[in-house]
């Protein structure tokens, strides 16, 4: 939000300008020095005499006095700009930096989400690879800049409590019996796990049970090292299995 707030003075404002603002005002201090010194020796100190003596000596900073202030006036205009717009490029070289850093973790922590997928992924016979869109579930469960590797973003939580659902329901069919269809729960199951951009072909029953198994086993774990937080504490049990 602060570099929102900043941003429409990033394309004109440099350290190179805050420099030669701050040394125009001191030469300007300077020249305006000059011209007033230039005005009193052309309209003031035309009846003075040039003398050495102690008391003349004593009248410098009275004859000089506006000078001076004009001077100190530059100097402490030209130190007001420096603490004003150096801070200002201070705060921007910080944010910039946090920038920076923010986006290499957040490349470091997609590698990790990467190779955690593709290790998992090995250890299952039937869950193909090809069939877990990696990217697309990352930027579903670490949506904006939260990179809370405890923490997975309601959609994903709201997308792995449809697939649990969806499991349940056919355990509560399963259990009544006549009301079972595997075709209804193929067709579910295939529909939850889509919110999550992992893709289930439609198998025999056998052979899609044993992919489920996979799978249930793979969003698990899953969810307990990159979501402990948010997840839900346990799989629902699969009689129909």
């Amino acid at each position: 939000m602060i570099r929102r707030c900043l941003s429409p003075f990033d394309d004109w404002l440099s350290s190179e300008r805050i420099l030669i603002a701050i040394v125009s005002i001191f030469i300007a201090s300077i020249v305006a020095a000059i011209l007033v010194t230039s005005i009193n020796i052309k309209y003031y100190w035309v009846s003075y005499e040039f003398c050495t003596s102690i008391e003349c000596f004593a009248e410098i900073p009275v004859a000089f006095g506006v000078q001076v202030r004009i001077i100190k006036f530059g100097v402490a205009s030209a130190s007001f700009v420096a603490l004003v717009f150096g801070s200002y490029l201070a705060l921007k070289s910080y944010l910039t930096a946090a920038q920076v850093g923010a986006f290499g973790n957040r490349i470091a922590h997609i590698g990790l989400f990467e190779r955690f997928i593709q290790v998992e992924l090995g250890r299952k016979r039937r869950l193909n690879s090809s069939s877990v869109d990696v990217y697309s579930l990352y930027r579903l469960m670490y949506q904006g800049d939260s990179l809370n590797s405890s923490e997975a973003s309601p959609q994903f939580i709201d997308a792995l409590k449809s697939i649990y659902k969806a499991m349940e329901a056919s355990a509560v069919a399963y259990r009544d019996d006549s009301s079972f269809k595997f075709d209804n729960h193929r067709r579910d199951m295939i529909s939850a796990l889509a919110r999550i951009h992992i893709r289930m072909d439609r198998l025999p029953r056998i052979d899609f049970l044993e992919v489920e198994d996979e799978v249930v086993d793979f969003i698990s774990v899953l969810a307990l090292v990159f979501a402990p937080a948010t997840s839900p504490s346990s799989v629902p049990l699969r009689p129909y299995r």
